[in-house]
């Protein structure tokens, strides 16, 4: 973890340059904070919260300081963020608008065309509510006034919705992505029946404990293979259709 302090440490002090004044505070969520963060699996997720909309300018230097100087020391899964303006934070808002989003799924897009990225990467993003729900709940402050002074609830409702939005798919996407779609149904579950707010490493652990036997060895398999582990056994893609459909069927 020592490569992860530094990179937190260069991270205040590498945005902290950039956005001076305008710079609210940085706030991290996500498994981080969840107790499940892996530097060989995990991402980081933060929030950057300013005063004022970002220019192009700072956007550009943002992304300069984050590709030369942060992303060396990421983890395997980079880094993912957004940047919100203090003022759409308070009053609540269903759909919350960013001002600016970053992550490695959108790597490849910005070394392509960074200008068009720039100009375009800004808008309202459902999984919003669910990262600061948990940033709400079990956030860190890295820089910055306290969290309670900064965000508003997020009612449970919203929360719920943005997880329902996050697996509408999952019927398709799971035998894609089998490991993060599973361990993403167990919390959706783990919210649903208990209230509880899960990483994926912890809805996996909950399905184990909760879920007919029937599952649990594709739930054993994607926490094996989520924590770095080789699986045991062979998961029948079919399998993992019917546990998306299961999953589906008993939420909606």
């Amino acid at each position: 973890m020592q490569r992860t302090q530094q990179l937190l440490t260069a991270l205040v002090t590498s945005y902290t340059q950039v956005l001076g004044s305008n710079l609210v505070g940085i706030y991290l969520h996500g498994s981080y904070v969840l107790g499940s963060y892996n530097e060989d699996v995990s991402d980081l997720d933060y929030v950057v919260v300013v005063h004022h909309a970002l220019t192009a300018t700072n956007k550009r230097e943002l992304m300069s300081v984050t590709l030369q100087k942060l992303w060396p020391l990421a983890p395997k899964k980079g880094l993912e963020f957004h940047v919100l303006v203090q003022a759409a934070l308070r009053p609540f808002e269903a759909l919350i608008p960013f001002d600016f989003h970053f992550s490695k799924y959108h790597y490849q897009n910005y070394l392509q065309a960074p200008d068009q990225y720039i100009q375009t990467m800004h808008g309202t993003d459902p999984d919003l509510a669910a990262h600061l729900t948990i940033l709400n709940h079990y956030g860190q402050v890295l820089t910055g006034p306290a969290i309670a002074a900064v965000f508003s609830p997020i009612p449970p409702a919203v929360y719920w919705q943005a997880l329902v939005f996050d697996i509408a798919d999952a019927q398709a996407e799971i035998t894609v992505d089998p490991v993060y779609v599973t361990l993403n149904l167990c919390r959706v579950l783990a919210y649903q029946r208990s209230g509880l707010i899960l990483s994926k490493n912890g809805g996996g652990r909950w399905g184990l404990d909760h879920l007919a036997l029937r599952w649990r060895p594709l739930i054993d398999a994607a926490l094996q293979t989520y924590n770095g582990k080789p699986a045991s056994g062979r998961i029948d893609s079919s399998d993992l259709t019917d546990f998306a459909t299961m999953v589906l069927t008993t939420i909606l």
